[in-house]
């Protein structure tokens, strides 16, 4: 045993903060039992995460110190012995309310040249963001969830943010602006259900992967010749009150028109009813629909036919029952759409299908029209029907002799 820790001993600096990092912060400091060499080790590890796995009760509960103030003093007395950089900093408990103590480890964050923050503020108020933060001119990553965000006056910008995740943050649109303008490296952007804010605006030249969900009423996309992949998601009640054919189809058009690289599209809420122009180098696109509804059917057409180098198409069912509409006006969607031919479609893949009829003119349209079609993954939502449904999908004609049909 003591020749198996004295290996480990040897090991370089880099590889024994490599392997603490991989430990849960508790257990990593524990490790300083294990010698004389050990023991202060812990206190220089880049990565620092407090989660759930920080505070697991031990001893007599009557005699604990409270979640919150256990918490408290772990992170404390961890910055307070830390030698070294601070890489990443994430703070991450399903159970800890925010406070006024965070305010402190930010400021101290600030002045060891931090790259990464993770704020996630599960329970009470939103934590409200001291101008220090500002401060960190190193970050590359930056992620919060409940928090208040006003940006100072005198924010020059994060020069060095390559990400940026904001979930259910409050702030104002000129704070965002401000922010996002102010970040000429970034790269990918994450922006999800912003509390006071219905219309936004993304433009920046460098961004490659973007992700947009909330309700909002209007997005407007910038020039953006590097975006690679793309998620909008408007929820179900500002879909229905702004109409799925109205301002967000038409911002769709001038979206695409800015996206001569895009090669990943995930669309849920939105509508399309003439196609966009030709989407070169798309390669993948999922969307989240009701296959009874026609506007929605149609805005998957439209970019399969903008998208000679489309591979793979993803659709989730977002129909609550079985209850179908507009079956007739369905069948002659379907009927106007016969002689389409869709050469370019290899995968396709259905997930949540409760095997109704619009459901199943879907399937029987992708596979005699897809001559190039080598995998159709079907996930039923239950398991009840299936049966019918494999029965119905072994009658359709294919047009690729290689199409495989299979069921998870």
């Amino acid at each position: 045993m003591t020749n198996e820790v004295d290996e480990i001993c040897q090991l370089p600096g880099n590889i024994t903060d490599q392997i603490l990092s991989c430990l849960p912060i508790k257990d990593a400091v524990r490790t300083s039992i294990l010698s004389r060499k050990w023991r202060y080790k812990w206190c220089s590890i880049p990565q620092l995460v407090f989660d759930d796995q920080c505070t697991k009760a031990r001893g007599v509960p009557s005699f604990q110190p409270s979640l919150q103030e256990n918490l408290v003093n772990i992170i404390y007395r961890v910055l307070l012995l830390h030698t070294g950089p601070i890489q990443k900093f994430k703070l991450s408990h399903k159970d800890f309310c925010a406070t006024s103590d965070i305010d402190d480890w930010i400021l101290h964050l600030s002045r060891v040249s931090i790259k990464e923050i993770v704020l996630d503020i599960w329970k009470g108020q939103n934590y409200k963001i001291p101008s220090s933060l500002f401060n960190c001119q190193y970050l590359i990553h930056l992620e919060l969830y409940k928090c208040l965000v006003k940006i100072p006056s005198m924010f020059e910008g994060f020069h060095n943010l390559e990400s940026l995740d904001l979930q259910h943050v409050q702030l104002s649109l000129d704070g965002l602006k401000a922010l996002i303008s102010h970040c000429p490296l970034l790269k990918r952007l994450k922006l999800r259900n912003l509390e006071g804010i219905k219309q936004i605006n993304v433009d920046t030249g460098n961004l490659e992967w973007l992700d947009v969900e909330g309700a909002f009423q209007d997005v407007t996309f910038g020039f953006m010749n590097r975006l690679k992949s793309i998620r909008v998601d408007f929820s179900d009640d500002i879909a229905n009150e702004c109409g799925l054919g109205n301002a967000n189809s038409s911002n769709l058009h001038k979206f695409f028109r800015n996206l001569p690289q895009i090669q990943s599209v995930e669309l849920e809420n939105y509508s399309l009813k003439t196609p966009p122009n030709e989407l070169c180098h798309l390669k993948y696109l999922f969307t989240c629909i009701d296959f009874s509804r026609v506007e929605e059917i149609l805005t998957v057409m439209c970019l399969i036919r903008s998208s000679p180098q489309l591979k793979h198409v993803d659709f989730q069912n977002r129909a609550k029952d079985q209850q179908t509409t507009r079956i007739g006006t369905m069948a002659d969607f379907w009927e106007d759409h016969l002689a389409c031919c869709l050469e370019q479609i290899q995968v396709v893949s259905m997930g949540g299908i409760l095997g109704n009829e619009p459901e199943l003119e879907l399937m029987k349209f992708l596979l005699t029209s897809s001559p190039n079609l080598q995998k159709m993954t079907i996930q039923p939502n239950s398991t009840s029907g299936e049966g019918k449904l494999l029965r119905e999908l072994l009658r359709f004609r294919r047009a690729s002799a290689q199409a495989e049909v299979i069921f998870l």
